[in-house]
């Protein structure tokens, strides 16, 4: 029986599906698909249709597999090329970049000429980001090619280009549009996606062998992510046809606008396509006006967040980690290529090799402050006094990593070991032979009595990486709360700068987990949440008077007999550092700038846990302590308006500490919407502002006063009487009246002001007062405290080198700030420190080497004390670079004293000392004359 046509194509599409399926099920490569379909093909006696269906589909498969493995191997190729760029004379963007293309790194930010915009280059897939761009485009003779140098070099697309107005198009959660800039000849391309939750560069291509790169536009493609592509010269436009086609409609469509008499000569099918036109134009004018309105309502939020950033940022103060450490010149070093190099590693991405070298001791710079590459607050004398009496070889040589010899940076700084060098240079000869002997043994190298094994960086390093390495080398091992502070401060420090979006959560545990998240760059290791939420805590955390993180070392040791207490204040403030750093973000309240009291804030919620058995008691006595009168005659005082909103604003938050769950609560009530929802509650602010009312306060009204007015009401029992609260109240409202009538008087009296704080300093202080002002100095030149030459003496010069102390001298005067180009000269002072005193001591007093064997004059505190006076009335100056060395001529013999041009206002003492004789007749001064010439 003949079966009918139809019925037999049926059977032999089902039989053709079943050798498909049992040729994959049996195949583990493309080839031997090819060969078992084949196979199946012939056994089976398929018809000739049905056969060749089945060479197409092989044909099909076999170019398929081609165009992969030809992708495939340009994509190798394209990263072959980009290993040959050199990192080191690329800039820290262009760094960040190449990552991203070599696949070592997820995303880097692409910046916008004016900063309002970034753009995050993501390594992406196939169809879109970093992969995309170099498997498609890398290479000038491609399509659409790029050099390695366009790549690196995309930010120029976007701050030179401008943006194609036909090129956007609305996408899922945002646009996409295209900037495009002609380089040398060269149109570049760089289509970016505009997303609600940021930008992201999808795509990149020049000109390079387009027919008409003017139609060269991303068309969508059938990917699921809706990639696209370029149209390149071996594509057919598919839209070509459809623009051509527009524009006839188009020119229909203005005639049927136009001449009324002839749209009646229209076929109706023309009508339809020119009323489908016009609606599809007006649909695109919209979409226009909507986009450039999103547009700039982003700039705005953006410009707005970047205002308010910039106040906190101010307000917060130095932050260690972010200081410059500034490298001097490479001391001399004896390279011991003999031995075999050390390496740290911090995790899976940065490992330093380190090679031996030998220096020379007076070169090294050990440092116990917190600037620099050092990264502990306190110096343990202890330890320093084990290893120059009792030096131990075991307990060093061959630990490896961190704890083995000191690391040393070209210029002599110390970034591990300050303790092991500062006890190295102390030696006994007891020790000193015992050190000589070990190094000999271990290492088969015959030291001179003034020298020292260290290990170096065999490659110099940027600031950031000084910074990790310092931070690193005290992990595990630190001397103090505060050195940890430190430690994760500056490990984290690069991720910190990037976190500048709120962080959504709706549990404390949720929001500590997010912070870790997102400042974990290691892959590697899984997300540290104690150390990211402290180093984002403290990140906001100003350099005030409470010294910021080195409050955590004092109060520890305040509550060492209830450390219980001690650490349930600290986890609360740790827990809820993303709620911190989200209201600091939230625009719904751009007065509230949290930055400048986060530091008063902690430092006065331990006082009021360890001072206060319960919540009332310290209200009461905060509400007599500022209530009417007392309240303003407080105000009289210097700083004391901030230290008085801090210290009830301490006492509100303290009181969660008392909650069953300080976290928990604290977290609820720093959530944006309970704020808004407390606001109103409270009758703090209105819902819409009262036009009849001055006094009516929005939610973008509010300041640091109305904040603390609410976090005193927050989750207290509905009707509370409490007239003590009252009373609080009214001493806070007191204070924000007190506070807006100062800002206005403020730029009245500015350059009184300024005249005053000069005057203040040439007071004469006893040694009480100037300690004090110095133990509250902060670190920076912009707010360091500027004490008076007159009050610099010598017991005061003592106390800050044992101090490991900072402090300002006096304003310089006008000939030494036009000697140097200062950032901010009208904050430019003469500066001394710590370091440069002990350098002095070290070098030219009582026991160095130059008195003992040169006899050369020692160098006293009586001497450094009287160093400003020396430079004001010597005999000559000599300006080299960014250092000043003065001149001055006593009886037989001189006194040189040079000074150094630092962070932008900073004036410092370098060193000091004495030599016999003529100065035009010393070494020293003709090589600087030689020189300067």
């Amino acid at each position: 029986m003949k079966l009918p046509k139809a019925l037999n194509e049926a059977t032999a599409g089902a039989a053709l599906k079943y050798h498909i399926k049992r040729a994959l099920e049996r195949s583990h490569s493309i080839s031997e698909f090819s060969k078992n379909l084949e196979l199946s093909a012939r056994n089976a006696k398929f018809s000739n249709n049905t056969l060749k269906i089945i060479e197409e589909l092989n044909n099909g498969v076999k170019q398929a597999s081609e165009e992969i493995k030809e992708k495939a191997t340009k994509y190798k190729k394209a990263l072959k090329e980009l290993q040959k760029i050199d990192e080191s004379k690329l800039t820290k963007e262009q760094q960040r970049v190449l990552k991203v293309f070599k696949g070592e790194l997820d995303q880097a930010e692409v910046k916008e000429i004016n900063l309002n915009d970034l753009y995050l280059l993501e390594q992406g897939s196939r169809n879109a980001g970093s992969r995309k761009i170099l498997r498609k485009q890398n290479g000038e003779e491609n399509t659409g090619g790029l050099t390695n140098d366009e790549l690196i070099n995309m930010s120029e697309v976007i701050k030179n280009a401008s943006v194609l107005l036909d090129s956007f198009e609305r996408i899922k959660n945002g646009f996409r549009y295209a900037y495009e800039w002609d380089n040398n000849g060269v149109q570049l391309r760089l289509v970016v996606d505009d997303l609600n939750n940021g930008n992201k560069i999808f795509d990149f291509y020049s000109d390079r062998n387009f027919k008409d790169f003017r139609d060269a536009r991303p068309q969508p493609s059938t990917s699921k992510d809706n990639g696209t592509q370029p149209i390149t010269l071996n594509e057919t436009n598919p839209a070509q046809k459809d623009l051509i086609d527009q524009e006839d409609l188009s020119q229909t469509s203005k005639n049927l606008n136009e001449t009324p008499q002839n749209a009646t000569n229209l076929s109706p099918l023309e009508q339809a396509n020119a009323e489908k036109l016009a609606k599809l134009q007006k649909e695109q004018e919209q979409s226009e006006q909507e986009f450039l309105k999103a547009k700039e309502q982003e700039m705005q939020r953006k410009a707005a967040l970047k205002k308010k950033l910039e106040h906190e940022r101010g307000n917060a103060g130095n932050i260690e980690s972010q200081t410059k450490i500034e490298v001097g010149e490479d001391i001399p070093a004896q390279a011991q290529t003999q031995i075999p190099k050390s390496r740290v590693r911090l995790n899976e991405r940065e490992i330093y090799d380190l090679d031996y070298a030998i220096v020379k001791a007076k070169d090294l710079k050990p440092s116990f402050t917190t600037g620099g590459t050092q990264k502990r607050t306190d110096m343990n004398e202890e330890q320093i006094k084990s290893i120059s009496q009792n030096f131990d070889p075991k307990k060093i040589f061959g630990s490896g990593g961190f704890e083995d010899l000191p690391i040393i940076l070209n210029d002599g700084q110390v970034i591990a070991g300050n303790h092991r060098i500062q006890g190295m240079l102390n030696f006994t000869p007891k020790s000193r032979y015992t050190y000589e002997k070990a190094i000999k043994e271990y290492y088969h190298i015959e030291l001179k009595p003034d020298e020292l094994l260290v290990r170096i960086p065999n490659k110099h390093l940027n600031n950031t990486e000084i910074n990790n390495l310092a931070a690193s080398s005290n992990q595990g091992r630190f001397n103090s709360e505060s050195d940890h502070a430190i430690a994760v401060l500056s490990h984290y420090e690069a991720k910190l700068k990037e976190l500048d979006q709120k962080l959504d959560a709706d549990s404390i545990y949720s929001l500590k987990n997010i912070v870790a998240k997102n400042l974990n760059f290691d892959k590697a290791t899984h997300p540290n949440v104690g150390d990211s939420n402290l180093a984002l805590l403290m990140f906001n955390m100003p350099r005030t008077k409470t010294q910021g993180i080195e409050l955590l070392n004092r109060w520890q040791k305040e509550f060492s007999n209830d450390i219980k207490s001690y650490e349930k204040v600290k986890k609360m403030f740790v827990d809820n550092a993303g709620s911190f750093h989200n209201l600091i973000h939230d625009m719904n309240f751009p007065n509230v700038s949290l930055n400048a009291y986060l530091s008063n804030i902690m430092d006065r919620s331990f006082a009021n846990l360890k001072n206060y058995q319960t919540t009332s008691e310290s209200l009461k006595d905060l509400s007599e302590k500022f209530y009417k009168t007392s309240s303003l005659e407080m105000f009289e005082k210097s700083d004391q308006a901030t230290s008085d909103i801090s210290e009830i604003l301490g006492s509100a938050i303290a009181r969660f500490a008392r909650f069953d769950d300080p976290s928990k609560a604290l977290f609820e009530a720093l959530k944006s919407d309970n704020i808004k929802k407390g606001l109103k509650d409270f009758k703090i602010v209105d819902v819409t502002k009262d036009m009849f009312n001055p006094d009516s306060k929005e939610f973008k009204d509010i300041d640091i006063y109305d904040f603390t007015h609410y976090l005193l009401m927050a989750n207290r029992e509905p009707n509370e009487n409490n007239p003590v609260l009252k009373r609080l109240i009214e001493a806070v409202k007191d204070m924000q009246k007190e506070s807006e009538k100062g800002i206005k008087e403020a730029s009245q009296s500015a350059e009184k002001s300024e005249k005053g704080i000069k005057a203040e300093a040439l007071k004469k202080l006893n040694f009480d007062e100037i300690k004090k002002l110095i133990d509250e100095s902060p670190n920076n030149g912009k707010d360091i405290i500027v004490i008076g030459d007159d009050n610099l003496t010598p017991e005061i010069v003592e106390y800050i080198h044992k101090k490991h102390a900072k402090v300002g001298i006096e304003r310089l005067d006008e000939d030494e700030i036009t000697a140097f180009n200062f950032t901010y000269p009208k904050n430019a002072k003469a500066i001394i420190d710590y370091q440069g005193i002990q350098h002095a001591l070290n070098k030219h007093g009582i026991n160095s080497p130059s008195v003992k064997f040169s006899k050369q004059p020692p160098i006293t505190y009586k001497d450094i004390a009287n160093y400003r006076d020396i430079v004001k009335n010597a005999d000559e100056t000599i300006k080299r670079d960014n250092r000043i060395i003065s001149y001055k001529q006593v009886n037989d013999h001189f006194v040189v004293v040079e000074q150094i041009n630092r962070n932008k206002s900073e004036f410092i003492f370098k060193t000091m000392f004495k030599e016999k004789g003529d100065y035009k007749n010393a070494s020293d001064y003709k090589k600087n004359i030689k020189e300067n010439e």
